[in-house]
């Protein structure tokens, strides 16, 4: 079984509405063969890749995909939304609670992130959390440094927090800061992206993953950023690891199935 826990709908501009949006990316699970993914909103209104409101009310009847929460906390109804995502989780229409430091001006310290924080603590549900940039966007990293996110960690011991994209190209730096935090996880989204292959080094990546693998072997979910990037190239990349069955197993699936309280 594979379920990829971290991609979004393919952009409006391409497919013009959601429905087809939707279909394009059925299709492009069933040829990856992946079973169920969790589809990630933008945390605005009249984005290409559909807000929260949008993707629920598309995927709402389809068994095979699920929904993470997003938020906008410059908005100076935050703690409505907060509210919100408070009754989606208690109502099961979303398996976690993204933030988007870096693309947002914030950090993940920011004090108005705090009763988001409680709430994924109160649900048993993780938070995500963007990272990293490619070498021609370098100051997104000034937001979502790890050692922001460890911050947050060693605050909230009981929140289960998933660092996406494992702070490319800086990845190294990232497994080094965060090894020792049980409650900090890792997606693989974005790493086998061209870009960030040039950027950071496909032996570099490899490396990192298969040292977390075997030292975390819970604590790795896989994800691909689709559809920014390709699906099968991730797969691909976690089978290429030198890491036994079972723990690939763990990856692709089993892992994500127990940190985001999926129904299978």
């Amino acid at each position: 079984m594979i379920i990829d826990c971290h991609l979004h709908l393919p952009s409006l501009d391409k497919v013009k509405t959601l429905e087809k949006s939707k279909a394009e990316l059925l299709e492009e699970l069933r040829r990856s063969e992946v079973d169920c993914a969790i589809v990630i909103p933008d945390n605005v209104p009249k984005s290409v890749i559909g807000s929260l409101d949008e993707v629920l009310q598309l995927v709402k009847d389809d068994e095979q995909l699920y929904v993470m929460g997003t938020i906008d906390i410059q908005k100076r109804d935050y703690m409505s939304q907060t509210r919100k995502l408070d009754q989606l989780f208690h109502a099961g229409s979303i398996v976690a609670a993204k933030i988007f430091p870096g693309h947002d001006p914030i950090y993940p310290t920011d004090k108005r992130l705090l009763p988001l924080y409680e709430l994924c603590i109160k649900h048993y549900l993780p938070v995500v959390i963007h990272t990293g940039a490619g070498a021609k966007r370098p100051r997104p990293t000034v937001y979502n440094d790890p050692k922001h996110i460890i911050r947050i960690a060693e605050r909230f011991p009981k929140l289960k927090i998933v660092i996406a994209h494992y702070f490319n190209p800086r990845v190294e730096y990232c497994y080094n800061l965060t090894k020792t935090y049980e409650n900090i996880y890792f997606d693989t989204s974005g790493l086998a992206d061209e870009e960030v292959i040039a950027e950071t080094g496909l032996a570099e990546i490899k490396k990192v993953l298969t040292l977390t693998a075997k030292e975390r072997p819970n604590n790795v979910v896989f994800g691909t950023d689709y559809a920014m990037c390709s699906i099968r190239r991730h797969i691909e990349l976690v089978e290429s690891l030198e890491i036994d069955r079972l723990t690939k197993d763990k990856i692709f699936s089993e892992n994500a199935i127990r940190l985001f309280h999926l129904r299978l």
